[in-house]
Formats: structure tokens, C-alpha cells, sequence
């Protein structure tokens, strides 16, 4: 039987993720994979798998995109066993492709695979699939530089994935 610890590490892969997209920190994206972990976007080209592949594609994509905001809503959590669990979260985004690209608003779901390892749980699978897509006008929008990100955050966010007691 789970924990309800399980459950806040494997709430804790979704979190790390969207404040990494938000951050544009390739690292911190794929850090929350299994070292075998697949990310993929049905419909969009094929999958995914490895850490490494997986670090390169998200720093490919960053300079596709000139802002990027991601939006975790709710979700839901059930364990198949000890060790492996299946996540859905909803979520939405505002982004502008690279360039003269469009501005667009899109909300969708992530379909999870976790799965626990020794360093922690981790994604072994993560199915994007987009529900809406609107192009926005780019009239009145306005966009501001990041700001400097404090590490506790990053550091919570570690510790809560790899199980140990903040």
C-alpha cells in the first residue's frame, strides 16, 4: 500500500517540471525522467526516450519559443503498485514561437507513467496531448525578463523528488 508520501513525491515530478518549463531550465525538465524515461506528443512526431535526448529536445525547443508559461492545474494520482503509479494533470500555456511566430493560448493534459527508483520516483513516460489551441493577437501584449530565481525553491522542489525530509 502507498503513502501519502508516494503520492506528494509523484506530485512533486509534475510541480519541478512546470517550474522548470517556466524557468526555461532544460536541466530541471529533464531531471524529473527515469533514466529510460520517454516523453512524447502524440500526433507530433515521434518519441522521446533518455535523459539526454530528452535535455537536448527541450533546449531545442527553447530557442524555438521566444516566452513560454506553463500552468499546472489539477490532478489526479492512482498506484498500480508499490512502485509504479499513473498521474493526469491538466494544464494550460501561453507561448509565442520564435521570431514573427504567432502567440498562442493552449490547454491540454499530461498522462503519466511513474515509477519509484532508488534516487526517488521519476517519470517513465509522460503523453502530452494538446485539447485547445488559439492563436492570440499580439496587440497590447507585453512580455518582461525572468527574474533571478531563488535556488530554495529548486532545492525544495529536489528534495521533495529524491524523498527526503525537507
Amino acid at each position: 500500500m502507498y503513502q501519502v508520501a508516494d503520492e506528494l513525491s509523484v506530485r512533486a515530478l509534475a510541480e519541478a517540471y512546470t517550474d522548470a518549463v517556466n524557468c526555461r531550465d532544460a536541466d530541471g525538465m529533464a531531471a524529473v525522467f527515469a533514466p529510460d524515461g520517454v516523453i512524447e506528443k502524440p500526433g507530433f512526431g515521434e518519441p522521446v526516450s533518455g535523459i539526454e535526448k530528452i535535455k537536448k529536445r527541450y533546449q531545442r525547443l527553447q530557442c524555438e519559443r521566444d516566452f513560454l508559461f506553463q500552468m499546472i492545474h489539477s490532478g489526479v494520482v492512482e498506484f498500480d503498485a508499490e512502485d509504479r503509479a499513473r498521474a493526469r494533470w491538466w494544464f494550460s500555456e501561453v507561448k509565442k514561437t520564435a521570431g514573427d511566430g504567432p502567440w498562442l493560448q493552449i490547454m491540454g493534459v499530461y498522462q503519466d507513467d511513474a515509477v519509484r527508483l532508488d534516487e526517488g520516483w521519476r517519470f517513465a513516460r509522460r503523453s502530452q496531448t494538446t485539447l485547445y489551441e488559439q492563436q492570440l493577437s499580439d496587440e497590447g501584449i507585453g512580455t518582461f525578463q525572468l527574474p533571478s530565481i531563488s535556488p530554495i525553491a529548486a532545492s525544495s522542489l529536489t528534495s521533495r523528488l529524491d524523498g527526503t525530509e525537507i
